[in-house]
């Protein structure tokens, strides 16, 4: 995990901190002259791989509160810009920190306007930091870290007064709905227990006076006062800090408010840097007043960042493949043993049963290919269903045609099929072979007799005999030859009816279909 480090300057110096898992720890104090930003270059040298927070406890800062037009995209940015620019000409240490929107008319949007107005204060330092090519998160004003803490006061009080201590001096700052209104700084001529108490009581009056001149209090409105102090310090506090129609003290447990946020450092008395460094690393607000040119390492950190949490993911994400596979393998293994112990058990069980059969004239695998070659016999040889399927179609359509007999059989090509078209008999059917040549035909033989009452009718007899071998043409896949009728109808011989004497009987022909296998 990377190292992270607050870099607190105030008036006079720059403390580093070092954070990790909510222990603060001081690392060394710089003074703003050539010897001390020497020494800051030299401490930044030794921690280049760390996260770099500067956070500023000064008395050049401002803040402007404004209703803005709600917009969004590039105008959104260009007119907070020239707002800005409005405000603090001069100084590129400045933030725009949104408020929300308005609940009634337009709905406009609150914008509160911060800015470092002094920014010849931290050139030298912001100049070490890019000399040293150091990731720097941000520049953040004591105000901003200290939103983290104002929204579980805020449940109990609208409005409040919060008042801090620090080397820098004593800080008041204005809270309104859990959102930063105004802050203030006083410097101390000691820092001694008395004077901060005494300054605590004299300072919050004036903050009083300044809220209610620009309206963010109503004339005669009391206002809690939340003093956050040592424990121990806190006697001195109340001796010094009477209430009043207008200011309400109050006092939180320093040591209490540390444990709720995390902090993990001993605190020795009301000073509170510690608190202020663990609060902007728990939660480091979004908005920051370094320009994109004192944060360019720090972009650079955050794709490095990026790539390396893709890389391991990706590892993590082989590692769990490869540990599945591996997994996978072991069950194969385990399945592949089981499986060959249980073809060893069914191969001496099939062994036992080969023995115990009664001894054939021929060998188990001349006997096994055998059955196979029957077996393919069977698939590959056609049958008759398909032929017979088409004429008992075409047979609905002629009820007045009955059947004696079907000879069916095939031949190689459609030739032999009609070899014998004038016969009562179809041709013989060739040898079989393991599978019926490409070009067989199936040929089926058909007897058939008309009604009885049809005898002396040729006429009817050429048509019915002949209707049926059309019909049996409307497939494409046969073809049709008639074979004989009931009567001789060559050209030359007369049509002859049977006698009066003689006894009738029922008309017969023949016809030969043949198709295609």
């Amino acid at each position: 995990m990377v190292a992270r480090r607050i870099l607190f300057l105030d008036a006079s110096r720059l403390t580093a901190y070092h954070w990790q898992g909510g222990l603060v720890q001081a690392e060394g104090e710089f003074t703003p002259d050539a010897t001390g930003l020497e020494t800051f270059g030299a401490y930044l040298g030794q921690h280049r791989a760390s996260l770099f927070y500067l956070l500023a406890d000064v008395v050049e800062e401002g803040f402007q509160l404004e209703d803005i037009p709600h917009i969004t995209g590039r105008d959104r940015i260009a007119f907070i810009k020239r707002k800005l620019g409005q405000y603090y000409y001069g100084t590129p240490l400045a933030a725009a920190l949104p408020q929300g929107r308005l609940k009634d008319g337009r709905r406009d949007e609150r914008m509160l306007f911060a800015a470092l107005t002094r920014p010849q204060h931290f050139e030298p330092w912001l100049e070490a930091l890019k000399q040293a090519e150091v990731a720097l998160a941000g520049v953040f004003s004591l105000p901003l870290a200290m939103t983290g803490m104002a929204a579980p006061l805020s449940r109990d009080h609208k409005r409040f007064l919060l008042i801090t201590l620090t080397h820098g001096g004593l800080r008041q700052t204005f809270f309104e709905d859990g959102q930063l209104r105004f802050s203030r700084l006083t410097v101390l001529a000691t820092g001694s227990l008395d004077e901060s108490a005494i300054a605590c009581a004299i300072e919050a009056a004036k903050i009083y006076q300044y809220l209610i001149g620009q309206r963010l209090i109503a004339h005669g409105m009391p206002l809690p006062v939340l003093v956050l102090a040592h424990p121990a310090q806190t006697k001195v506090f109340r001796e010094h800090c009477k209430d009043s129609d207008e200011l309400r003290f109050d006092y939180l447990d320093l040591l209490a408010v540390a444990s709720r946020f995390g902090l993990k450092t001993a605190l020795q008395d009301s000073h509170s840097e510690a608190l202020f460094a663990q609060l902007l690393i728990r939660k480091a607000p979004r908005a920051q007043f370094a320009h994109a040119e004192a944060r360019r390492f720090f972009h650079l950190w955050q794709v490095r960042f990026a790539l390396n949490s893709a890389g391991v993911v990706v590892l993590a994400g082989c590692l769990l493949f490869a540990g599945k596979q591996l997994l996978d393998l072991y069950r194969l293994r385990g399945s592949t043993e089981l499986i060959r112990t249980q073809n060893e058990s069914n191969d001496q069980k099939y062994q036992a049963v080969l023995k115990a059969l009664p001894q054939i004239p021929i060998a188990t695998d001349n006997l096994r290919a055998l059955v196979g070659r029957y077996e393919e016999l069977l698939k590959s040889s056609p049958g008759p269903e398909p032929m017979y399927q088409r004429l008992s179609a075409a047979l609905k359509d002629f009820p007045r045609i009955e059947l004696e007999r079907l000879n069916w059989t095939v031949a190689s090509r459609i030739d032999d099929a009609f070899a014998n078209p004038g016969g009562d008999k179809p041709a013989p059917a060739p040898a079989q072979t393991a599978a019926t040549p490409a070009g067989s035909f199936a040929v089926v033989d058909i007897l058939a007799t008309l009604p009885l009452a049809m005898a002396n009718d040729h006429r009817g007899q050429i048509d019915l005999i002949n209707g049926f071998a059309d019909r049996l043409r409307t497939d494409p896949a046969i073809q049709v030859r008639i074979l004989s009728r009931p009567f001789d109808a060559e050209s030359g011989k007369a049509l002859k009816s049977s006698g009066g004497s003689a006894t009738a009987e029922m008309p017969k022909f023949s016809l030969r279909v043949a198709q295609k296998l």
